[in-house]
């Protein structure tokens, strides 16, 4: 029986994907690096923006200071919220996904994300009560597919709700890296396929994949 939830953010709730690999390239170009929407896909989308500036300037033989990193990080930041500014980015059927799993048990974030952002959508839709713990880019060491961001979640959860197992726990994943850091914590993983097609998403072995957000409560009555 599923008694938690950890939503990924980013292409699960947020349908924002696009706006994050624009802003991205947007300052990989103006320090005179480039990738494709492809390598975008199978590379970068599951990665928090750290991990994406440092596998980008690894690609590209180039060196990157802390200092140099946090000022891209920055930059990106600028760019994607001045995308968002008075949009209402959350999928269709994704604030019904949420009171669905909060109405179940405890409901966290698992992202790569920064908490900004995060909180930032969440509060202007009136969600943000309904989690009880979110992680973000800036609480792990590790971004996925390693699997500190859903473990460090269902710690966290699993000190509300005493004697939750990690089966008890459904991760909810649009990416290949999300669903493998899910099930390398020991997570069964529900893939939505918003970003990748059912197939694609199977390829990573999620316990169960659904087509959209919007089919979320109909899943959930039925585990």
């Amino acid at each position: 029986m599923i008694r938690a939830v950890i939503f990924d953010f980013n292409g699960i709730l947020a349908d924002d994907d696009p706006i994050h690999m624009q802003a991205l390239h947007k300052v990989a170009v103006e320090d005179g690096i480039s990738f494709t929407e492809d390598e975008y896909m199978e590379t970068y989308l599951p990665l928090n923006d750290r991990d994406c500036f440092q596998e980008l300037w690894r690609r590209n033989q180039r060196a990157l200071t802390q200092e140099e990193l946090d000022e891209l990080i920055r930059r990106k930041s600028v760019y994607y919220f001045n995308a968002i500014k008075q949009k209402n980015v959350l999928f269709a059927g994704a604030e019904d996904a949420v009171r669905a799993a909060a109405a179940r048990g405890p409901v966290a974030v698992a992202s790569g994300a920064q908490i900004g952002e995060i909180r930032h959508i969440l509060g202007g839709a009136g969600l943000l009560d309904c989690f009880s713990t979110i992680v973000a880019m800036e609480d792990v060491r590790r971004g996925k597919p390693d699997p500190e961001p859903f473990s460090l979640a269902f710690t966290r959860l699993r000190e509300e709700l005493k004697g939750l197992a990690p089966g008890e726990c459904a991760a909810v994943e649009d990416s290949l890296g999300g669903i493998q850091s899910a099930r390398s914590a020991g997570m069964p993983c529900l893939g939505v396929a918003h970003s990748y097609s059912r197939s694609r998403l199977e390829e990573a072995k999620p316990k169960w994949v659904i087509d959209s957000i919007s089919d979320f409560s109909e899943w959930l009555t039925g585990v």
